[in-house]
């Protein structure tokens, strides 16, 4: 009987019978059945074939301009890499007879039929590149001289072709010299040009194999592993990166036309009423912290745990403001962190926070198709496959509502990190109460928004859907946009464009030139954004002037979870 041990054929057998490749019941010994390794699937297949092409002649190309800029052999390092990657027939034979410098023979069929080939293609390639760069002899506009030359050409490249084996020669004994001096190079850095045909390989639980290699190129794996330990600690940064440019980018369009037109719109913009501006930045905390904060905390008690309604508003505001942060996730890891000295479970901190803002986007979507679907005859541009994506989302979202769906994705991802399942939750028409009250605290909203923007816009309160339509649809698109800390760029985009043509025609007419609307549009999308950011301090700074004890990690005490009587058979 195999003995397991440290690095003996038992600790594999027995870690293949742990696994279940080894059906416990069978003898172990040369008769048992060794399970070969599964195959990629085709899709997996045919992608990484694509992708090693590309990545192959790519390198190819750029070799030549590297190769002139760095000293040593240049860029050959980077064209063999390359013509490893790609896939050619008879490329590891045709390679080998190139390195090794063996010498053409003129009456060989092979090199006739090369020599018939490039007599073919090489004059129509390059008649081709004089047609297309327009050369002033008339060629471009005569079909049968180009016939011609072509029919002169193709049999006296043939036939300078037969004779140009001397030549091909003398390169090829070059390139072997070249070969003798850079194989060397190459191996003592972990490559191996042209390694052994056949060879004993491991494969998988296989003992070994000796199947022909046609491989030009082996990397030492070491290059592999430095690779990716290199990429995963620079992967973030660079996504944070691009992220960053993609939003300063949408940024400076914003503020382009400001710039540009600031002559034409200062006078409207000198119209803004600052008093009423934060007159709505408190009704705009006020609507955070009943619709939002406490949204938040009736989850969290349909959940079995009851905060007080100070700490909730306080990690509430404080999440919220994470989200500026580049990184979609210091809002999430925020909240748990903060919410954990009340003994709250990090898995039930994420759940509730993204059933929240499922339910507030779903909330944003309502009250965006609401307010601007009657005018889908004047739907257009971005801003009109916004709305209409939003129509979209809204069955998918209200689906996703639905207990049975939402705790089954939500304890099958928890598994996935080993994490207990969430046993206490709110029935459907809980979830349903709250998506109620978030519509509802959208329309005050809404009146906030108007006041802002009705004096500067001489838009009338009736007209107050036009800006509740237009900012509800630009939320939920710079909340989709997770590239950008909290939308920044994604949501003034969406906001100008939505106005455009939700804006009635008597309001549009006041601007002679369309330019000058949309450089005002977009200091009202900044003046938006400096509203709801003022908004958010107002109510952070309160909850933590109220709960400042609690900020400095005094008077904490952990809730109890609370035993709810609900049953499982009410909620499915």
């Amino acid at each position: 009987m195999l003995q397991s041990g440290s690095g003996g054929r038992g600790s594999v057998v027995d870690d293949m019978r742990f696994h279940g490749q080894i059906q416990p019941d069978l003898p172990p010994g040369p008769s048992t059945r060794r399970v070969r390794p599964r195959r990629p699937s085709a899709v997996a297949t045919w992608t990484w074939f694509i992708l090693r092409n590309l990545i192959g002649w790519l390198l190819i190309l750029v070799s030549g301009p590297i190769g002139f800029a760095l000293p040593g052999p240049g860029g050959l390092p980077l064209f063999l890499i390359g013509f490893a990657l790609i896939t050619l027939p008879g490329k590891r034979h045709f390679t080998a007879r190139v390195l090794k410098g063996k010498p053409i023979r003129r009456e060989s069929l092979a090199f006739r039929r090369g020599v018939a080939l490039a007599a073919l293609f090489v004059p129509a390639g390059i008649l081709g590149y004089l047609w297309a760069i327009k050369m002033p002899w008339g060629i471009r506009h005569h079909g049968t001289l180009l016939a011609v030359l072509y029919l002169l050409a193709a049999p006296i490249t043939f036939g300078l072709g037969l004779r140009s084996d001397f030549m091909l020669n003398k390169v090829l004994h070059f390139v072997a010299r070249i070969r003798r001096r850079i194989r060397p190079w190459l191996r003592h850095r972990g490559i191996d040009l042209l390694p052994p045909r056949r060879r004993r390989r491991h494969v998988g639980t296989e003992d070994v194999t000796r199947d022909p290699d046609t491989e030009i190129l082996e990397i030492d794996p070491s290059y592999g592993r430095r690779f990716w330990t290199v990429w995963s600690s620079i992967a973030p940064w660079m996504r944070r990166v691009v992220g960053l440019g993609v939003t300063a980018a949408i940024l400076a369009w914003i503020l382009k036309p400001i710039v540009t037109h600031w002559e034409a719109v200062k006078g409207r913009i000198a119209e803004t009423n600052w008093l009423q501006f934060l007159l709505a930045s408190a009704m705009f905390a006020l609507f955070l912290f009943a619709c939002r904060a406490l949204a938040w905390r009736r989850i969290l008690i349909g959940f079995g745990y009851r905060l007080p309604v100070a700490a909730a508003t306080r990690i509430w505001s404080t999440s919220e403001l994470a989200r500026y942060i580049p990184g979609v996730i210091w809002q999430v890891a925020g909240r748990v962190y903060l919410v954990r000295p009340y003994g709250v479970r990090g898995s039930v901190s994420s759940t509730s926070q993204v059933l929240e803002l499922v339910i507030f986007l779903l909330a944003n979507l309502l009250v965006a198709v609401g307010s601007l679907a009657w005018l889908g005859h004047k739907v257009q541009g971005d801003a009109g496959n916004w709305l209409i994506a939003a129509a979209f989302l809204i069955p998918l979202l209200l689906l996703l509502l639905h207990p049975r769906i939402l705790y089954k994705i939500a304890n099958n991802a928890l598994g996935r990190f080993g994490k207990p399942p969430i046993d206490d939750r709110m029935r459907f028409g809980a979830l349903s109460t709250l998506l109620v009250w978030a519509v509802a605290g959208l329309l005050w909203q809404s009146l906030a928004i108007w006041l802002v923007t009705h004096q500067a816009l001489h838009l009338p309160l009736a007209k107050w859907w036009v800006v509740a339509g237009a900012y509800s649809l630009a939320w939920c698109a710079g909340f989709l946009a997770f590239w950008s800390p909290g939308g920044l760029g994604v949501r003034e985009f969406v906001f100008i464009g939505a106005m455009h043509f939700a804006l009635p025609p008597h309001i549009r007419a006041q601007f002679a030139d369309p330019r000058e609307l949309t450089a005002f549009l977009a200091f009202l999308s900044v003046l938006l954004r400096l509203w709801a950011t003022t908004g958010e301090l107002m109510l952070a700074g309160l909850a933590y002037l109220i709960d400042y004890r609690a900020a400095l990690g005094q008077a904490v005490e952990p809730v109890r979870k609370e035993l709810l009587i609900t049953s499982v058979k009410d909620f499915n």
